[in-house]
């Protein structure tokens, strides 16, 4: 009889720890909001729980924060307001006065800048995730790749900094090779916040990757192995029951926004500077969705917050959105470094040039700029309009040439009057 009283209690022991340790497996798998608000600190005044997103560009050396945005999520409404805070976001940094948000990491890692926002934007901040260059391909091809519907080619060629970014426009399978390329893009007219676009369009490709049906019973352990491939202060059994109780998010119960503004020059820097009003009505209101939010820039360019102090400023701008295709700039004047001078303008404000190099002679008294006529004509005439108007070059010196490859800008003996103009274009 002991011997089977014994085994009895002892069983039921067994059974008992089992059951405890599965109901505190179905806690973290399949959470209820109280579940997690027990495991996870949160804002007491919304309830919202409050991530910041930091992204670390390593591959080149910088110590900058690349990218930065606040995930605001709440638990009893289960939504989530992504906000994308520029780069160039003028903001107070503690101890180092008024500067652009990314230094705030090159000054004091992942605490300054989670100190910086917490006092730019009122609110506090509870976790962090930091996610460095190198580790996220890796991420994505864990995921098998993400879709995403390019908006336009996107082409940048930098050999000293080894980037080689060739995407086509349309629907595009990505590998996290080329992912990583896309949400690094800043080349266009739209600069750093255009790639702050890219970055969201990224986002929301990974969160409807990770809803597909062969993905979503597997998503606790891809929390798990993500953890390991990333900086961050969320234990492993916050990170799974975040992921899990957000795994059948619905889209309308999501937004995504970049910071309101618009972009300044400030001592000669240029700025972003944040409309806090509009951000806090935007993360704390209810659900707008993009296409709602007055004044988001947006990839196609139909939609840009005003980013210029001036109309002729804004003129010149418009000029370079048309520039799609690489130009070629030769040295028609003589001075040492000349075309390579003024590529290095015209690469700051988001044109793409695939050559320079010296003209036949070195005896053109006034720049000049020639274009092919190929199957590209319309665009390369529309390129070279926009190129001759940024120049102040005038009609009898913009002609078609056959045996030309690119739309060419050939600098002449007035080269001083075309850098003063590139010069004061607005660099991105």
């Amino acid at each position: 009889m002991k011997i089977t009283k014994i085994i009895l209690i002892s069983t039921l022991a067994i059974l008992s720890a089992a059951a405890g340790i599965f109901f505190r497996l179905h806690d973290i798998v399949a959470p209820q909001p109280e579940n997690i608000k027990e495991s996870i600190s949160y804002d007491q005044e919304t309830g919202n729980i409050n991530i910041l997103v930091i992204g670390v560009d390593d591959v080149e050396g910088s110590q900058r924060s690349d990218t930065v945005g606040l995930a605001v999520i709440d638990i009893d409404d289960k939504t989530v307001r992504y906000m994308s805070l520029p780069r160039d976001t003028r903001v107070q940094i503690p101890g180092h006065s008024w500067q652009k948000l990314n230094h705030a990491y090159a000054y004091g890692g992942v605490e300054l800048l989670q100190q910086t926002v917490v006092n730019y934007l009122g609110m506090p901040v509870n976790y962090y995730v930091l996610v460095n260059y190198e580790s996220f391909p890796q991420i994505v091809d864990m995921i098998g790749g993400v879709e995403i519907n390019v908006e336009k080619k996107l082409y940048y060629n930098d050999r000293a900094g080894n980037l080689h970014i060739n995407i086509p426009k349309g629907l595009q399978n990505m590998n996290g090779k080329t992912a990583l390329e896309y949400v690094r893009f800043r080349h266009d007219a739209l600069g750093d916040i255009g790639r702050v676009q890219r970055q969201q369009q990224f986002i929301k490709a990974i969160m409807k990757k990770v809803q597909t049906p062969e993905m979503l019973p597997r998503l606790p352990d891809f929390a798990k192995q993500i953890l390991d491939l990333v900086n961050t202060n969320l234990t492993m059994t916050q990170a799974v029951q975040l992921t899990s109780y957000l795994r059948d998010l619905r889209p309308e119960n999501m937004a995504f926004f970049t910071l309101p503004g618009r972009a300044a020059y400030i001592s000669n820097v240029s700025y972003w500077l944040g409309d806090l009003s509009v951000a806090s009505t935007l993360l704390s209101g209810p659900i707008v969705q993009e296409g709602d939010i007055p004044g988001q820039p947006s990839l196609d360019g139909d939609t840009v917050a005003p980013s210029l102090e001036t109309a002729s400023e804004q003129n010149l701008m418009d000029q370079v959105k048309k520039m799609t295709l690489p130009i070629a700039i030769l040295n028609g004047d003589g001075e040492a470094g000349l075309s390579k001078k003024a590529a290095s303008l015209l690469q700051k404000i988001g044109i793409d040039v695939a050559y320079t190099g010296n003209a036949k002679h070195y005896d053109y008294h006034y720049s000049s700029i020639v274009y092919p006529m190929n199957k590209n004509s319309a665009e390369m005439k529309q390129n070279a309009l926009a190129l001759q108007e940024m120049c102040g070059i005038s009609n009898n010196l913009l002609k078609l040439d056959d045996s030309a490859v690119y739309v060419t800008l050939v600098l002449g003996h007035d080269k001083n009057t075309i850098l003063n103009k590139l010069g004061a274009l607005p660099h991105k």
